[in-house]
């Protein structure tokens, strides 16, 4: 019965059906004049950066937030010629050589040509922005502080991923470098995503193929994984940590790699200092379309859930559900990003909107959460009792088949 019960408990991974909580506001938008395309957004302070446009003329807007109701255009960041953007990220930043807002930008050459680069800009005055230096990376770029000062950029090129200081933007010094141990012969296998956590003491790497890595920045110049975690196909990541215990949240989006299906559902790996990423049941909607980029904060999930727009998912829960949801018109979206007191996302064709933000958590995992955390340390104990108890009772039964007495337990007179 004890079997059973634990099995309901832990269901097989499916998100709960339960009612949506609340559709999300919408306080303001933004969308450019001239009709054009709309991709990643990262938000600094008040400021989003926004990637616009589309070979051969793409370019970064930087976009006012201020007033959340009326974002204001402040300045355009035109990429290089020949490129597009991937990927954006954005925070401040303070070292001896540089303090203020650094924001990366991942380029790709268009048409899938070899090349690209990940260029730095300072946006301290955002009306003004004027490019600091640049690195390697050109699929995905992620920037971290460790508490020690030193500022890392992880980027993804061709040969697998490549680890930066950039504590001095105008001069990146090379970290490391880790090259995929086995790339796959098609080239769309090959594309990457790269997230930092834990203020670069650790870093997730997929590829598109299905592997998820986990790697252990402790020493930066020489980055360590214990092994790979294979399924279906994986592409943008998030990273949460959740009672006592850190998950990875991997987009496992279709079209997978080599013209193969994949499953459009969101992969749950539970992440351990040293051991390989374990993989968990995941996460997944009725005829949902294809996930995208996810950005955690508290128990919450944000995920440009493309056709199915913006889904906000507690996993403080024992079933993962969605509390909150936002769908433009005709929905692509593509980017999210957070203020402290607003959503931010972007649809491909629609453009910026700025949403309520919902109630979190905290970081604090909720009860079921917490409950399936402790398992391991419950199933030890009751694992004791039972060496203690079982014998007990087979002697009883023994016993009583026997006619004689059990013995008392010392202490205990005869009843």
């Amino acid at each position: 019965m004890a079997a059973v019960a634990l099995t309901l408990l832990l269901g097989s991974g499916a998100a709960s059906a339960a009612e949506i909580e609340a559709n999300l506001k919408v306080i303001g938008r933004w969308e450019a004049v001239t009709p054009t395309s709309y991709g990643d957004v990262a938000v600094i302070g008040t400021t989003a950066i926004v990637a616009t446009g589309a070979c051969p003329a793409a370019s970064a807007t930087v976009v006012d937030l201020k007033t959340p109701g009326k974002p204001a255009v402040l300045a355009t960041i035109p990429a290089p010629p020949g490129m597009t953007i991937t990927e954006i990220d954005a925070m401040h930043v303070g070292t001896e050589s540089f303090t203020g807002d650094l924001v990366a930008i991942a380029l790709s050459s268009c048409g899938g040509a070899p090349g690209g680069m990940t260029v730095l800009h300072d946006l301290t005055d955002p009306a003004r922005p004027r490019v600091l230096g640049q690195t390697t990376g050109s699929q995905s770029v992620s920037l971290a502080q460790r508490p020690d000062g030193p500022v890392l950029a992880a980027g993804v090129n061709a040969a697998g991923v490549v680890f930066d200081d950039v504590s001095n933007p105008a001069d990146p010094v090379s970290l490391a470098r880790w090259t995929d141990p086995r790339p796959a012969p098609a080239d769309d296998c090959r594309s990457a995503q790269v997230f930092l956590h834990d203020e670069g003491s650790g870093a997730v790497v997929t590829i598109a193929d299905g592997r998820v890595y986990a790697f252990d920045l402790t020493q930066s110049t020489s980055p360590s994984s214990s092994g790979e975690a294979e399924r279906g196909h994986a592409g943008h990541i998030a990273v949460m940590p959740l009672g006592n215990r850190t998950i990875a949240i991997v987009a496992e989006e279709d079209p997978g790699c080599a013209g193969a299906t994949a499953e459009n559902v969101l992969r749950v790996l539970t992440l351990e200092g040293g051991a390989t990423p374990l993989e968990e049941a995941p996460v997944r909607f009725p005829a949902a379309p294809p996930p995208g980029r996810i950005l955690a904060s508290g128990t919450l999930a944000y995920v440009a859930w493309h056709a199915d727009g913006l889904r906000v998912i507690d996993f403080g829960e024992v079933r993962a559900r969605t509390v909150a949801q936002f769908v433009p018109e005709q929905p692509d979206v593509v980017g999210v990003a957070l203020l402290p007191q607003h959503v931010v996302v972007t649809d491909r064709a629609s453009g910026l909107y700025v949403l309520d933000r919902p109630e979190e958590a905290g970081g604090r995992a909720g009860f079921w959460s917490q409950f399936l955390g402790f398992l391991p340390y419950l199933g030890g104990a009751m694992l004791m009792a039972a060496m203690l108890v079982v014998p007990r009772l087979a002697m009883g039964r023994s016993a009583a088949r026997s006619g004689s007495r059990v013995p008392s337990p010392v202490g205990r007179r005869p009843g």
